[in-house]
C-alpha cells in the first residue's frame, strides 16, 4: 500500500519565500501574474495535477515551475530550492545535497529555462539529480516503506 504523498499550499510556499527574504534580503511580492500570488497557486496546482509519480519528479517540479514561471518579483530560485527540499522533508526523503552545489543546480535550471529548455526535460534531469543524492531514511515507528 502506498502512502498518501503531502503536497505544498501556496500560503506555505509563500511563507517560506517571505523567510528568506527576511534572512537574505530581496524584494518582496507577486511576479508577473499579480501581487496576489496567482502564479504560486498555478505551482501548487500544476503539481498536484501533473502526471509525474515519484516523489523526486513532484519536488523538482515545484522547482522547475516556481523558477519557470518566475512567481515572485525576487528569489525565485531560492524559493524553488525551497519548496523543492521542503517537499521532499514533509514526504520522508532526504537529500544531502551541499548548498554550493544546490546554489549551482538552481543557476542552471533558470540558464536552461530562459533557453526555452522544456520543463518536462528539466524536471527530469533535477529528479535525477535529487534521486542520485537521496539517503536512506527510516520509517516512522508503525509504518512501512
Amino acid at each position: 500500500m502506498r502512502r498518501r504523498l503531502r503536497f505544498l499550499t501556496a500560503d506555505q510556499i509563500v511563507a517560506a519565500h517571505d523567510a528568506l527574504l527576511a534572512e537574505f534580503g530581496g524584494l518582496a511580492g507577486g511576479g508577473p501574474r499579480g501581487e496576489s500570488y496567482e502564479g504560486v497557486d498555478a505551482v501548487v496546482q500544476a503539481v498536484r495535477n501533473s502526471y509525474y509519480e515519484t516523489v523526486e519528479e513532484l519536488a523538482a517540479a515545484y522547482a522547475v515551475y516556481i523558477v519557470q514561471g518566475h512567481v515572485f518579483l525576487d528569489g525565485n530560485k531560492r524559493a524553488g530550492a525551497a519548496a523543492m527540499l521542503t517537499f521532499l522533508e514533509a514526504n520522508r526523503v532526504s537529500v544531502r545535497i551541499p548548498a554550493r552545489e544546490l546554489a549551482s543546480t538552481m543557476i542552471d535550471l533558470q540558464t536552461r529555462s530562459e533557453r526555452g529548455e522544456d520543463a518536462a526535460r528539466l524536471i527530469a534531469a533535477i529528479a535525477s539529480w535529487l534521486a542520485a543524492r537521496r539517503t536512506t531514511r527510516k520509517p516512522r515507528r508503525g509504518t512501512s516503506r
